[in-house]
């Protein structure tokens, strides 16, 4: 019994042994590392979106839906960020400020309420990534007293290209 006291009476002990000898070796590279840029006094923010379609003669498989895609969310982003420029800029004139370098960019995250800044389908209809698939489409047959009613249905092989690619960014840019 006397040795079970002992043992969580040191446990304290060690642990804050570990603890300051942990906090000693993480703080070293710490200090050897190089510190990031002070950031400038004044900055304007801006947040703007870029909106692309996608060309309708892509190849009818996922893999070549899917960098059509890719590449129109790369171009999105970009449009995004010259928008969110010529937001900057009239911002900087309207507070008598001249815009400079581009200090951050955020990307907004689409949002699945709302409308998001993504067009159902942008990520594939048919599971991440794929645009191909089948698809199923209902048989309905008119009943006797005039109502749809349906009876089967029919699967076939298809694709389906979203129509564009819309994404939001958050720049912010030095001021002076």
């Amino acid at each position: 019994m006397p040795a079970r006291r002992l043992a969580q009476s040191a446990r304290p002990f060690a642990l804050t042994v570990v603890a300051a000898t942990s906090a000693a070796l993480f703080a070293v590279p710490a200090a050897t590392a190089q510190a990031p840029a002070p950031a400038p006094g004044r900055t304007i923010t801006a947040t703007a979106a870029g909106r692309v379609t996608i060309p309708r003669d892509v190849a009818r498989n996922s893999k070549a839906i899917g960098a059509a895609v890719e590449a129109a969310h790369d171009r999105a982003v970009r449009l995004a960020i010259a928008n969110a420029r010529e937001e900057a800029v009239r911002l900087a004139a309207a507070g008598g400020l001249t815009l400079g370098a581009l200090v951050a960019v955020a990307e907004a995250q689409p949002s699945p309420f709302f409308g998001g800044s993504s067009v159902y389908g942008a990520d594939g209809t048919f599971g991440p990534g794929k645009f191909c698939g089948q698809i199923r489409t209902p048989i309905r047959r008119r009943t006797a007293s005039g109502r749809l009613q349906t009876v089967g249905s029919r699967a076939h092989f298809g694709c389906r290209i979203p129509p564009e690619v819309s994404q939001a960014v958050s720049a912010t840019f030095a001021a002076g």
